[in-house]
């Protein structure tokens, strides 16, 4: 099978939003829950953050990614918010079609918070452990 990246544009959110959700949810389930579905499909159509899909020739949605541009103040970089989906080791491979779109849009380097499995499959495409991220809930939020 084969599959392609392709970047979703902001208006373009709402016509693939509905294959895109479970991928996302299942995604956003093992954070701390800092947005919910709709806050990021909101920052997608916003241009705020960036939705990018992996698809067949079929155009069934395979996986789904979504990013955003941080500017800290020293460097430009592009993190990796959400990344869910099935049979990762045959198309994690293209994450290069979103580090070619970050390196035009002036990033110097990549970022994401990631759950350990992730950790392995990202080094094989040269990311490295930078730090580890821990949280602890103080209250439940609605």
């Amino acid at each position: 099978m084969t599959t392609f990246l392709s970047g979703i544009p902001a208006n373009g959110v709402d016509e693939v939003w509905e294959q895109c959700e479970s991928f996302i949810e299942l995604a956003s389930k093992k954070g701390q829950r800092e947005m919910t579905i709709e806050d990021i499909r909101n920052f997608c159509k916003d241009k705020t953050m960036q939705l990018w899909v992996v698809h067949d020739e079929k155009a069934t949605i395979q996986a789904v990614v979504t990013t955003q541009i941080i500017d800290y103040p020293r460097k430009k970089v592009c993190r990796i918010i959400s990344l869910g989906g099935k049979d990762m080791d045959k198309w994690l491979d293209s994450i290069r079609i979103i580090e070619e779109w970050a390196d035009a849009h002036d990033c110097v380097a990549m970022e994401t918070f990631c759950r350990k499995g992730f950790i392995k499959k990202l080094e094989k495409y040269s990311y490295e452990q930078i730090y580890a991220v821990l949280g602890k809930e103080l209250k439940t939020i609605h």
